[in-house]
């Protein structure tokens, strides 16, 4: 899925269905909005979650994209929505 959307786009589809689509609330990026470098999250089915972190200053070497729930447990993406195991 992730290949289909550029990061900006990504954030635009994820506003348009009507998700809140915050700042990073940790790290060094914390706050900082996605329009001025910084990266975005977003809450999904109670326990989910969906977070889009840069490359500056990411500690996995490239921009990725975090997904997280009770049922799959963590997992990271590059940006080709290749499964990152790191």
């Amino acid at each position: 899925m992730f290949q289909a959307y550029t990061p900006e786009e990504l954030k635009k589809a994820l506003e348009k269905a009507g998700y809140e689509v915050k700042p990073l609330g940790r790290g060094s990026l914390k706050g900082i909005p996605f329009e001025e470098g910084g990266g975005f999250r977003v809450s999904y089915d109670g326990d989910g979650y969906l977070q889009y972190h840069p490359e500056t200053n990411s500690h996995h070497g490239e921009a990725y994209y975090k997904t997280s729930s009770g049922r799959t447990g963590t997992k990271r993406y590059n940006l080709n929505g290749d499964e990152k195991n790191d």
